[in-house]
């Protein structure tokens, strides 16, 4: 008891912002299936979508208050950006909450191989640690961002596919001094890390709700779970506030398929994201209103 006490002590004085990203390319209909939560402290998040000229539109779960802020997107090409904060290096990061290369990246690229002789352009615009997860209907490109400018990437193009908030290339951080509140973080990192690659690696033919019931996967407990649910008497305190997934087709041409659940909203959304959807929006930023009621 002494220990979880502690525990959570830590976490509520180093703040522990969090996301657990995971995929598998195995889903329903020979689709790529893709999904995210969201942790973060309560704050007002919208599910919008961005028109500019001369840019593809993307569909984003965003903040109100931060237009620019992508947590999870895809655009009108199918292709899908989810990121994720690092425990390692958070003191490093010192943009604004949208100052991340997502939209750059969904407005201007059709393909996750075309992103990759572009990264250090990226990457100099955009120099905070970030993890970064692009995926298309073949592959996955997943960038880890390091301090002064250092980055690697790997595709992932069959199986599965998990990331958490701590960095898989351990040359991004060799000899890295981790501080007692990192350490942590970095061991709720993996608890969650190691449950969604068993979770999602568990069946074939995963659906949108089967990563909806992945995503609410509550086996750790209040803070360490892929589901967070904070500390109960602060209602300031981290947790997972929304799921946000996608079903790729293979077929290049076919529709992808959308779905959003903001948790501390009570908001749920469900989109096919054909032609007919993408030719509604022609204003910069609009709000898209819950479709779905809640169970």
């Amino acid at each position: 008891m002494k220990k979880l006490i502690i525990t959570s002590m830590l976490g509520f004085i180093y703040p522990a912002l969090a996301c657990t990203t995971f995929a598998s390319f195995n889903g329903e209909n020979d689709s790529i299936v893709m999904a995210k939560n969201r942790d973060n402290r309560p704050d007002r998040q919208i599910i919008q979508v961005v028109a500019e000229k001369d840019k593809f539109k993307y569909l984003a779960l965003s903040r109100q208050d931060y237009p620019n802020f992508v947590s999870a997107g895809i655009n009108e090409k199918n292709l899908a950006v989810f990121n994720e904060v690092t425990v390692e290096y958070s003191d490093k990061a010192v943009g604004a909450i949208d100052d991340d290369f997502s939209k750059d990246i969904l407005q201007n690229y059709a393909t996750a191989k075309a992103v990759i002789p572009d990264i250090a352009k990226l990457v100099a615009k955009y120099p905070d640690p970030v993890f970064y997860q692009v995926a298309d209907n073949k592959q996955i490109l997943s960038i880890e961002v390091a301090p002064d400018h250092k980055f690697t990437y790997k595709l992932t193009d069959k199986g599965t596919f998990t990331h958490t908030n701590n960095y898989q290339d351990g040359s991004l951080i060799k000899d890295y001094p981790y501080t007692a509140s990192e350490k942590v973080r970095l061991q709720d990192s993996q608890m969650r890390l190691f449950r969604t690659k068993m979770l999602v690696g568990s069946k074939s033919g995963m659906t949108l709700d089967d990563m909806q019931i992945i995503a609410l996967d509550h086996n750790k407990g209040a803070n360490n779970s892929i589901y967070r649910t904070g500390e109960g008497n602060d209602p300031r305190s981290v947790r997972s506030l929304a799921f946000f997934g996608v079903e790729i087709p293979k077929t290049k041409g076919e529709a992808a398929q959308f779905s959003a659940n903001l948790y501390n909203m009570g908001e749920r959304y469900r989109f096919t994201l054909d032609d007919r959807f993408w030719s509604q929006y022609k204003g910069q930023y609009t709000i898209l209103s819950p479709n779905i009621k809640n169970k």
